[in-house]
């Protein structure tokens, strides 16, 4: 059949049109966003770690800017509440999510997950990493790690431990320590690290691995007594405390991970507008003097980067909860 030239020359010039018409919405959509509030979902209680480290960059963020951020936090679940508003939530950016190694691990203790993280979500920034501290309040007659396990093993259930929620990385972390050292403490759950750790210096648990950031102060004034690291090596701010490999439990480590995701098909490119706004917010010389100071370990990750993380601490998080046994009824 012969072709029409100037139908081909009509079609040809339309789809050159749609095409550069995409691109200059994209761009568009890029350059005017945000054009109201973004929300930010905290899965968390106010004043705990992915609290104070999300409010923090958030905010340099939202005055380079000259935008809205609004911080709501959305504890509970594991924090799972927080990652299903943010999953139904439309896909446009204005609903982002902070995250913490429970994001990753509480679906994987539940009967039915109810989201996937690489189906469901995608990553923004890895913030930073922070080694937790085995604390124990005064009150437990431990004075180092050796007499931890004797107290603990003889306190069966009675000896209480704190967790910043279900899934949190504190609780794999203890339920993997109870399995090494043979221990049968009682997990405690709250809705963040801050209310765990007000009961924790209250003696209302005994103890708990705590991060760094929170506990550092406690440790100093007395009201909590340090007995171990885990990390990989000791810690530049408490050089007297040994990491448990040290103590004898080799390769254990447990850390806490700060970061964002937003919704699967949010457009990339405002995927790529905050993960380069807050990589640069982690680098501000008074947020690395404010957080940097406290033992954090400050990264400001691509989005690229935060997947492959999150990729990597899904395996070790699904060994981790296959060994532990720990589950979300």
């Amino acid at each position: 059949m012969p072709t029409n030239p100037s139908l081909t020359r009509r079609s040809f010039t339309a789809s050159l049109t749609a095409v550069a018409s995409l691109g200059f919405g994209r761009t568009a959509r890029a350059a005017d966003y945000p054009s109201r509030p973004v929300h930010f979902l905290v899965p968390y209680a106010a004043g705990g770690g992915t609290d104070l480290i999300t409010r923090a960059l958030t905010d340099i963020v939202a005055r380079d800017w000259k935008s809205s951020v609004v911080i709501e936090n959305r504890p509970g679940g594991g924090t799972t509440i927080a990652s299903m508003v943010a999953l139904s939530a439309p896909a446009d950016g204005y609903t982002l999510l902070a995250v913490s190694n429970g994001f990753l691990i509480s679906p994987m203790m539940m009967p039915t997950p109810p989201y996937v993280w690489n189906r469901d979500f995608t990553g923004i920034s890895l913030f930073a990493v922070s080694p937790h501290i085995l604390v124990v309040h005064p009150s437990v007659p431990a004075k180092n790690f050796a007499e931890f396990v004797t107290w603990a093993k003889a306190e069966k259930d009675k000896a209480t431990y704190a967790s910043f929620g279900n899934g949190a990385s504190n609780q794999i972390g203890f339920e993997m320590l109870k399995h090494k050292l043979g221990i049968d403490t009682t997990h405690v759950p709250y809705k963040g690290s801050a209310p765990a750790l007000n009961d924790l210096i209250a003696g209302h648990v005994k103890c708990m691995l705590g991060d760094l950031q929170n506990v550092s102060e406690q440790i100093k004034a007395g009201t909590l007594r340090a007995l171990a690291v885990a990390n990989e090596k000791r810690l530049p701010s408490m050089p007297d405390v040994p990491t448990f490999d040290e103590l004898g439990v080799k390769g254990f480590t447990s850390k806490s991970l700060f970061g964002a995701v937003a919704r699967k098909g949010t457009p990339p490119e405002i995927i790529a507008k905050w993960g380069a706004a807050l990589a640069a917010a982690v680098k501000q010389p008074a947020v690395q003097q404010r957080l940097g100071s406290l033992g954090l370990e400050l990264v400001g990750s691509t989005p690229e980067q935060m997947n492959e993380f999150l990729a990597a601490e899904a395996v070790k998080a699904e060994q981790a909860v296959k060994e532990s046994g720990a589950k979300i009824e």
